[in-house]
């Protein structure tokens, strides 16, 4: 009973395709899951339409600041594992889902202004830590990269580091495979998914899965 929040403060980073393509993954491992929808464009629902019936995830849409916390608790009880996608700003919402996780999933590119973005992300989850009174686990992922070795990508991960923000192994890589997925509605873990791709995703939950499982370990 897990609950993970995947946040940016800023658009474009691959937030929601992320969301979607984990989630999957694990239902298709036989896990349980849910995706809350609380970002008002509703790209997981519409996703999920597509998805048909062979997906296993249950999305709960247009999730509002007022019933996100209700949403999030009633998931968690019933779910192995939450996926919250929250909204592309801060927000109470996302103030609210951060108190409520268990760890939170910040997706960034490489760029100056995005990486300016995970620091900012960043320092919600802990306000939202002092405020509790407890650790938050975090984690930055990058996203959109390019398939060669980049200097670039090196510097961006010591540059999140070094503001101590713990950053995945796994980097998700920029593909076709997963823009199709808004239209497909065929993430990578599916039979017919891309298998470069799932490799990636099954890197990424893997990863998360192995900080939650320390973290319950400790409790």
């Amino acid at each position: 009973m897990a609950v993970i929040s995947v946040c940016s403060t800023k658009g474009g980073v691959g937030k929601t395709t992320l969301v979607i393509c984990l989630a999957d993954a694990f239902a298709r491992q036989g896990g349980s899951v849910a995706i809350i929808d609380a970002d008002p464009n509703g790209h997981v629902a519409s996703w999920r339409e597509r998805a048909g019936d062979d997906c296993k995830v249950d999305v709960k849409s247009g999730v509002t600041e007022k019933a996100i916390l209700d949403q999030i608790a009633e998931a968690a009880s019933r779910y192995s594992l939450v996926f919250v996608d929250l909204e592309g700003a801060a927000s109470q919402s996302v103030t609210y889902a951060i108190a409520e996780s268990d760890l939170v999933l910040i997706p960034t590119k490489v760029s100056g202004m995005d990486l300016q973005e995970v620091f900012r992300t960043y320092e919600v989850v802990q306000r939202a830590e002092k405020m509790l009174r407890r650790m938050i686990p975090a984690r930055a992922v990058l996203t959109q990269m390019s398939p060669l070795p980049s200097r670039v990508a090196g510097h961006a991960r010591q540059e999140i580091q070094a503001a101590s923000i713990p950053v995945l192994k796994t980097e998700v890589i920029q593909r076709t495979a997963y823009q199709a997925i808004h239209f497909t509605g065929i993430t990578p873990a599916h039979p017919d998914g891309d298998m470069k791709a799932n490799n990636e995703i099954t890197g990424v939950l893997g990863e998360l899965l192995e900080i939650l499982s320390a973290q319950q370990a400790t409790r």
